[in-house]
């Protein structure tokens, strides 16, 4: 077959494929028609991609583009034609049918004809980039359409094809992890989390997190899952004052109050309206009629927990010791096998998930702190208040010989920064003025250069507390 011939087949190709006749496109192909497109993990949203072998696959690949693509316009621009193998360039623009959103395309074809001059092989090369972002202008809608029908396999396709896991829904003010864990299903909760949904979130009108919508919705299972991804146990709704607890007693879920309770929410949070959690469990039992059985349970289970707490407070015989300062007790029950690093209960109280280390160097108990140290207490313990580790606390309390022992300490962290403001020790030693602590430390090779949530470095703290021309403020100067 001559060139010409292979010239006049095609253009009348082209040009049927532009008027959408989709018999004579059909028509002009091998019976085994071999179609290539492009296909990869970043295009795979385009439904008509891919490797297409016979007519009839062929016909369906156009009819899932007529589906989805509307062309607006399309153009031959250049045909190089050797015999029977012709390369093309094409121009399209068009838009998708469901979105609206326009996009433009210029592929690079090579198609190869038979001896009955046929379309035998036809493969096309372009960049499919301005087209998927066609076809996703509204993945993150179509994300949370699927959250809310509870379509799992549809939004983790749709998680994979790049939907956002943190879109948030503008009417309700919900993102989508928190759609997810208030229908309580914890299958898709686990997916929108694997994909990156942020459980730290609020929602934008009260302020709740996903855990306070999973607690609302009642399930245990999207409950912990939620918990176990870090979710903030105690979490406040700066609306209300609610935590997730308060909203399981709320709702009357006496398994998630428990479960809620084994992992140390707190009981002696207040709402922002005046009530006490014990109080507004009260008002609760006073003014509910229906589910006053669940009610009774959770009153049940918070008891069991107080009675807990108490006991293992009283039990916590290291702690007590420390809290006196009485070192020959500490020592003894060291000496007997007293676990070193034993954390106090949650009863929103000073001494919260410390270790007695940490209240040691807090409290200034220099003797208790070489003990416990000897005896294997964990030196970079943190607490979960403020995120701090017993350095912070020796120096924020201006306790230096504590500080000396704690710098000597093997394994210890000069520089942890702690979760509230990012500051380092050495931050906090200047922040309250402790010159000899701050001297400890910079002798002990702590950073100079870590900058605080505020920004500030160790030196900027100093300028502020000191005064630009004192000594500190020299020696925390950038060293060459």
């Amino acid at each position: 077959m001559h060139s010409q011939q292979t010239r006049v087949i095609l253009e009348a190709w082209f040009d049927a494929i532009g008027k959408g006749d989709g018999e004579k496109i059909i028509a002009a192909l091998s019976p085994s028609i071999v179609f290539e497109l492009p296909k990869d993990k970043w295009n795979a949203v385009i439904g008509y991609l891919g490797t297409h072998v016979g007519r009839n696959a062929v016909a369906e690949a156009f009819r899932i583009r007529a589906e989805t693509t509307e062309v607006l316009a399309y153009e031959l621009r250049e045909l190089v034609v050797e015999g029977t193998i012709a390369y093309a360039k094409i121009y399209t623009k068009a838009r998708h049918t469901r979105t609206l959103v326009p996009f433009e395309i210029e592929d690079s074809h090579r198609l190869e004809l038979d001896d009955e001059g046929r379309i035998a092989r036809w493969k096309v090369y372009f960049d499919p980039n301005g087209e998927i972002a066609s076809f996703t202008a509204d993945l993150d809608e179509r994300l949370l359409d699927a959250v809310r029908r509870r379509a799992v396999n549809e939004a983790q396709a749709l998680l994979a094809f790049g939907a956002n896991p943190n879109h948030r829904d503008p009417e309700s003010g919900l993102t989508v992890l928190q759609t997810a864990a208030g229908l309580g299903h914890a299958d898709l909760v686990r997916a929108v989390i694997a994909a990156g949904g942020d459980v730290f979130t609020t929602d934008s009108r009260a302020g709740g997190t996903a855990l306070h919508k999973a607690v609302q919705g009642g399930d245990l299972a999207t409950v912990t899952a939620l918990v176990e991804a870090g979710s903030f146990v105690d979490a406040v709704a700066p609306t209300t004052g609610h935590t997730p607890l308060m909203d399981a007693l709320w709702y009357k879920w006496p398994d998630i109050v428990g479960y809620l309770l084994s992992q140390d929410a707190g009981l002696g949070l207040s709402t922002h309206y005046g009530f006490s959690m014990r109080e507004h469990f009260e008002y609760e039992l006073n003014v509910n009629t229906r589910g006053k059985e669940q009610l009774l349970k959770a009153e049940r289970l918070l008891k069991e927990r107080t009675e807990s707490d108490e006991r293992r407070s009283t039990e916590h015989a290291l702690l007590a010791s420390v809290n006196a300062g009485d070192t020959h007790t500490v020592r003894g029950l060291l000496r007997d096998g007293a676990e070193v690093d034993r954390r106090f209960p949650v009863v929103n109280g000073f001494n919260d998930a410390h270790t007695a280390l940490l209240v040691a160097s807090r409290d200034g108990h220099t003797e208790i702190v070489r003990e416990l140290i000897a005896a294997g207490a964990d030196v970079n313990a943190t607490e979960p208040t403020f995120g701090a580790v017993p350095l912070h606390k020796a120096v924020y309390n201006g306790h230096a010989d504590i500080t000396r022992i704690l710098v000597a300490a093997d394994g210890i962290d000069l520089d942890f920064q702690g979760a509230t403001n990012g500051y380092t020790p050495l931050h906090d030693a200047l922040w309250h003025g402790y010159e000899e602590c701050a001297d400890v430390l910079i002798e002990a090779g702590a950073r100079l250069n870590l900058v605080g949530h505020d920004g500030k470095s160790p030196r900027d703290i100093a300028i502020d507390t000191f005064g630009p021309d004192h000594r500190l403020v020299q020696d925390l100067a950038p060293r060459p």
